[in-house]
């Protein structure tokens, strides 16, 4: 590998982190009658089957089909129409648009099937369907830009053939964490793979790929305009997270290592936040889902499961520092959440609780600073031995909550500290330990600020003051 300088590949780190989480490509499960495979590849496919054989490492074990589809007909295939869903369905999402609002993360009533529909179809360009074993792709151009995307798609039909990504192996999975974490896993090995292919081509192809997915992403991004700013950082957060964490397993034991993790992959998202820790097989601590207060009965509950380290830093960060909240997520050992209906209202209860003594401590002084910036009792924080209970409920739609919409910018601090401890680990040979520790450093000297300024800059790069703050980072951690 060509040693740059540090200065020249952090800042490169940082703008490509601003913009990888915009594409959204995903893995989706539309039911279909069982498998039917090609004889033979689609001849519009051979040059990106090979590439993916060779840089992925795999091979393919037949070949799939590919439907090549109109942008309607692609809408059709990607998104949910209400009239499938149950009545307990329909309940369900009128719940969580309360448990939005009770988090801090929504200020009003959001279609939130639309959201989703919105998310699954402008948020994406093609998904790979496991039920059918079918790549479904938006436009039916064979150009540049159509090339890059059937390239990260085409690694989901390796990783599928060889180690499964598709519904009988996420139910498997016992927790919602294993499910995400699983999904991060998989996603970043086919942006990893993507991006080789990007910088596989001609410059001009690649300038033409570049004016593609600048306008591809404006749409997207438009598109998606009235959806949660924290949906949409939960959706972009796979492709963030993902590729730093497979490319330092990479590091670490070359492809042997990531394929070991496809077969025992991370268990909870706090492996994505501190790689050292999925190093270690450090597993949640035990908490019980917390009981119903006095007075709701079972029947009013809606919802309940794990809630993760990625997600209590995203409520905090919306409302307190950013960096203090990253530091008190670091910090989460172990959660469970109920949700439930009283008195017209959803409510959250979820218990947690910290690695240690002190991790719990600092979480509680998180929260206590959160609940102060939430609407007048609409949540409380108390401690229950090594406990911590936060109790929160829906302020309504018509509340004085205010939203900072900072969730698109705050994913980005824990994907750029992985980047930086990615390159500690590879430039500097540090250890998982060591680099974290860089990473983390790097990432506080340069404040959440400088991470707003990525994200607005998107490919353009940082100003000259900006990147004389990175440089002036790293040299203070190293």
């Amino acid at each position: 590998m060509t040693r740059r300088s540090d200065a020249t590949l952090t800042i490169g780190v940082l703008v490509t982190v601003a913009v990888l989480g915009v594409g959204g490509i995903v893995v989706l499960s539309r039911g279909h009658h069982g498998p039917s495979h090609p004889s033979e590849w689609d001849p519009r496919v051979l040059d990106i089957v090979q590439f993916d054989e060779e840089h992925r490492g795999l091979k393919f074990e037949h070949p799939v089909f590919v439907d090549f589809l109109d942008p309607q007909a692609y809408s059709q295939r990607a998104r949910t129409d209400q009239s499938a869903l149950t009545d307990k369905e329909k309940q369900q999402l009128e719940a969580e648009n309360g448990e939005l609002r009770a988090l801090g993360l929504s200020n009003s009533n959001i279609d939130l099937l639309q959201a989703q529909n919105e998310l699954q179809d402008t948020g994406t360009l093609a998904f790979y369907d496991p039920d059918s074993q079918h790549v479904i792709v938006r436009g039916t151009d064979i150009t540049v830009a159509l090339k890059v995307t059937l390239v990260h798609e085409f690694v989901h039909v390796l990783q599928d053939q060889h180690f499964g990504v598709g519904r009988g192996r996420i139910n498997q999975f016992t927790t919602s964490q294993e499910a995400s974490s699983f999904r991060a896993l998989v996603e970043g090995d086919a942006v990893r793979i993507e991006n080789e292919y990007i910088m596989s081509l001609s410059e001009a192809d690649r300038q033409a790929y570049q004016t593609t997915h600048s306008k591809e992403v404006d749409n997207a991004t438009s598109g998606l305009s009235n959806v949660p700013i924290a949906l949409q950082a939960l959706q972009s957060a796979p492709y963030l997270l993902g590729p730093p964490f497979d490319e330092l397993l990479i590091a670490k034991g070359e492809q042997a290592e990531l394929d070991a993790a496809f077969k025992d992959p991370p268990s909870t998202d706090e492996h994505l936040l501190d790689p050292p820790r999925f190093e270690d097989k450090e597993g949640p601590v035990h908490v019980d889902e917390p009981k119903l207060p006095d007075g709701v009965a079972a029947g009013d509950k809606v919802d309940s499961g794990d809630f993760g380290a990625l997600g209590l830093f995203l409520v905090l960060g919306e409302r307190t520092d950013p960096l203090a909240a990253l530091q008190a997520s670091d910090g989460w050992g172990g959660d469970a959440y109920v949700a439930y209906q009283q008195n017209g209202k959803t409510c959250v209860r979820i218990d947690m609780r910290g690695d240690t003594e002190m991790d719990t401590n600092e979480l509680r002084n998180a929260f206590d600073q959160w609940t102060k910036v939430m609407p007048a009792g609409a949540a409380s924080v108390t401690s229950n031995g090594d406990v911590l209970e936060l109790q929160t409920c829906d302020p309504g739609a018509n509340s004085d909550l205010v939203l900072n919409n900072r969730a698109n910018d705050l994913v980005q601090m824990p994907a750029a500290r992985s980047q930086f401890m990615l390159e500690a680990v590879e430039q500097l040979h540090f250890s998982f330990d060591s680099a974290f520790t860089f990473g983390d450093c790097v990432v506080h000297n340069l404040g959440f600020d400088l991470f707003v300024e990525v994200d607005k800059a998107g490919g353009s790069g940082l100003t000259p003051e900006s990147q004389q703050k990175v440089q002036s980072a790293i040299t203070t951690c190293r």
